[in-house]
């Protein structure tokens, strides 16, 4: 059985390999100039943007666009992924907030039945780890048709939150508007973004960024482990990390959040994820 993603799945090259994934890269538009989506897949032909090269012109006033897959992309990789294995199933990014997953619906219409798509409604890490237990079901013997029923959806036992440093990006991007964020700018209120379920919005309102941090803190699930996300922050991401570890959190790692949610929430952002452990 193939087993598919895209690259807003934040699993680099090496992990994709060891699970046996393929992942169809997507790319990002700064300055009118394309490139290959940084931190996972480099697609053959463009230069890679990093995540501190992308926060540093951010900074400087670029303003990113994260671009979709598109049909032939996924079907290039279906019809590779079909070259050795009878059928396939494809997780993309959550469909409310991609037009990647319909491209990769209308590419799976040109292989009669054998390439099955599923609306995990996850991103980022969240859709890693549906990937991740994907491959744990397939290989355990589960049939197709059941591990993707029990993945649809799959996002919304993902805890994913973020906090921003600056609502520069939010009020850019719509997620704001400008008076409410002029607003909070003036009383240093942090909303912090939940990103679950397929869905991207304000959870709660804390005022200051460090206490908007310590709220990560209060309501990060008791039973998961966490994975720990900033963009170019270090800092503040080992200050939550060392608090969750004081509320016996364990923190599984600290690692740079995906290009698709930076261009959304911006340089300086904090975030954890907890994800459901993979069972077999």
């Amino acid at each position: 059985m193939a087993l598919l993603t895209d690259s807003t799945a934040d699993l680099g090259a090496a992990e994709c390999a060891a699970l046996g994934v393929s992942a169809v890269p997507l790319t990002l538009e700064v300055g009118g100039v394309v490139y290959s989506d940084p931190g996972t897949l480099i697609r053959p032909g463009l230069e890679v943007m990093t995540n501190p090269a992308l926060c540093a012109r951010m900074l400087a006033g670029a303003a990113p666009r994260t671009s979709q897959g598109t049909p032939d992309d996924f079907a290039r990789h279906y019809e590779a992924a079909l070259q050795t294995a009878e059928r396939a199933l494809c997780l993309p990014v959550a469909s409310s907030l991609s037009g990647t997953f319909a491209a990769a619906v209308q590419a799976a219409q040109a292989f009669a039945g054998r390439v099955q798509v599923v609306d995990t409604q996850a991103v980022s890490v969240g859709l890693g780890g549906a990937v991740r237990q994907a491959r744990a079901w397939l290989d355990a013997g589960r049939d197709l048709g059941s591990v993707a029923a029990a993945l649809t959806g799959y996002g919304e036992r993902v805890f994913l939150r973020l906090v921003p440093q600056d609502l520069h990006w939010l009020i850019a991007g719509g997620r704001l508007s400008r008076v409410a964020g002029a607003a909070a700018k003036v009383l240093n209120v942090r909303p912090v973004i939940g990103v679950e379920g397929g869905r991207v919005e304000a959870v709660s309102r804390v005022r200051g960024f460090h206490p908007a941090l310590r709220e990560l803190v209060r309501s990060f699930p008791p039973d998961r482990e966490a994975t720990v996300l900033h963009a170019g922050n270090p800092e503040d991401a080992q200050r939550l990390a060392g608090e969750l570890a004081l509320r016996n959190v364990r923190v599984t790692q600290t690692r740079e959040v995906a290009a698709v949610l930076l261009v959304h929430a911006g340089p300086g952002t904090v975030g954890v994820a907890g994800l459901p452990p993979v069972t077999r």
